[in-house]
């Protein structure tokens, strides 16, 4: 299981780096979870920069897939360069 983990973060690590060359920032970050409301991961602009902020207490997998959909939506051209093991 440890190999698998090792795989996923790896992948998600690729994705980061695949952000960055469209100069998108990616933060994982704790995001408070209060009574009344849920943060959940997300994409805003801060001072004219592309953020990707990402649930850093969710699973592994669904980060993955959360960062692999924005980046499709921000630029689908990057589909065609998402990392091997994801495919």
């Amino acid at each position: 299981m440890g190999q698998r983990k090792d795989k996923k973060n790896s992948l998600l690590q690729e994705l980061i780096a695949l952000a960055g060359k469209l100069n998108i920032e990616v933060r994982t970050e704790k995001l408070l979870r209060e009574v009344g409301y849920r943060a959940h991961s997300g994409r805003c602009r801060l001072k004219g920069q592309d953020l990707i902020i990402i649930d850093r207490d969710a699973p592994l997998e669904d980060q993955i897939h959360f960062l692999a959909a924005e980046l499709s939506e921000i630029a689908p051209s990057a589909a065609g360069r998402q990392p091997k093991a994801d495919r």
